[in-house]
């Protein structure tokens, strides 16, 4: 399994999965069709299938453009009028395409939005604006409740799991972080990664799940720090996991972005 890594727009991801032995080729949210075509002729690919994970515009406003260029690509997606899919999936639905050996797990991950789905195979997960290296998407449709679920499925996948998001927010990120958890060691070592990285003209993402564990605050719902942190930032007492994702989440919303 090849996967390419797209950069478009100023901080999005759109992938590319294509076989050695198969030309067909499969991408991940195309917000834009230019970059994606480019990548396609350069690797000499047909595009076959898109897999959208929800309907924001710049995971699907290239789609149009490529169903001109491929008219018999399949697009697969959540079931919502918004996004212009023509074969809906569901939670923990099997998807197999005929352009890749591996079989692909549907993950329900609303909360971004309300039909926000994940991809999930051989420890990869492709998870749109679900969860970033070092933060989580904003909740612009769903509850805190239903964003909780959601990166408490992805808690559970092996820790060996790559995470493909959609966006290079992680320095970003990890500033807001470090005010909720100012003596993470993990989170310090990795600042300076990423910051070499960057500065060296490469991509902090995808990230591993086993390192997002041990500095994400929003997968940190249950660790005290994490927790006594945001009781005393907000003066509060805190009774559950989903309060201190809530609070975590509206810290930075309201007071660092």
């Amino acid at each position: 399994m090849n996967i390419l890594q797209i950069p478009a727009f100023s901080d999005n991801y759109f992938w590319i999965l294509y076989e050695n032995n198969n030309k067909s080729a499969v991408v991940v949210d195309p917000g834009d069709h230019i970059p994606v075509i480019n990548a396609l002729q350069d690797n000499n690919l047909i595009l076959s299938d898109i897999l959208i994970t929800h309907h924001h515009n710049d995971h699907i406003g290239g789609i149009s453009e490529l169903k001109k260029c491929f008219p018999n690509v399949n697009i697969y997606g959540p079931s919502d009028d918004r996004i212009p899919a023509n074969i809906f999936l569901e939670d923990q639905q099997a998807v197999k395409l005929n352009s890749l050996n591996e079989e692909f797990k549907v993950i329900d991950v609303k909360g971004h939005t309300n039909s926000h789905i994940a991809y999930y195979f051989d420890k990869k997960l492709f998870c749109g604006d679900t969860l970033f290296s070092c933060g989580c998407g904003r909740l612009f449709e769903g509850s805190y409740t239903d964003m909780h679920k959601a990166l408490t499925k992805i808690r559970k996948l092996p820790k060996e799991t790559m995470i493909y998001c959609a966006h290079e927010y992680t320095l970003d990120n990890i500033g807001f972080a470090k005010l909720i958890d100012p003596e993470n060691v993990y989170l310090l070592k990795r600042e300076e990664e990423v910051k070499n990285i960057l500065k060296n003209g490469g991509y902090s993402i995808p990230s591993l799940l086993e390192n997002e564990l041990q500095i994400n605050p929003f997968l940190r719902f249950d660790n005290p720090d994490i927790i006594n942190a945001v009781q005393k930032h907000f003066n509060i007492k805190i009774n559950n996991e989903v309060e201190v994702f809530k609070y975590t989440r509206d810290w930075k919303d309201n007071e660092y972005d």
